[in-house]
């Protein structure tokens, strides 16, 4: 239900589950000490706020520079994620840009100035269909027959 709306005063979602205030409070709080709730923040719609443009990124970079690559790559705004992955590629980001021309700016003047970077590949986005957040779900009873 945080998922969906972390706004949600406790008491409704206490009254939705059947269960006092104090014991969606202790739950919370325990998803936060356990680190399973890392944070509760705002979703932005991005062509709202001018980053209606996003595309992904693929890196490859020289042996043993991994590392090096993706903390310069964290300090930039623009790159919204990014995955050390095991394939063609040794990075995979994902960036978002106000136009195609600030993409084509921030790869020619920013990134690809990354001190290790061998090669990238961009991948413009034409349409998101689906962008979420990791959603954990109530188990479902087991159905007769199954």
């Amino acid at each position: 239900m945080l998922q969906e709306d972390s706004r949600k005063p406790f008491v409704e979602i206490a009254k939705e589950l059947g269960v006092s205030d104090p014991t969606i409070h202790a739950r919370v709080k325990k998803l936060q000490e356990g680190h399973i709730i890392k944070k509760f923040t705002a979703v932005l719609a991005p062509a709202k706020v001018e980053k209606g443009v996003a595309a992904f990124v693929e890196i490859n970079v020289k042996p043993d520079t991994v590392e090096n690559v993706i903390g310069t790559l964290e300090g930039m705004d623009e790159v919204l994620e990014i995955h050390e992955t095991y394939g063609d590629y040794d990075i995979i980001a994902k960036i978002r840009a106000k136009t195609n021309e600030d993409l084509r700016n921030l790869m020619a003047g920013e990134i690809l100035t990354i001190p290790n970077i061998v090669n990238t590949k961009v991948t413009t986005v034409l349409k998101t269909r689906k962008e979420a957040q990791l959603k954990l779900t109530r188990k479902r009873e087991k159905r007769v027959g199954s």
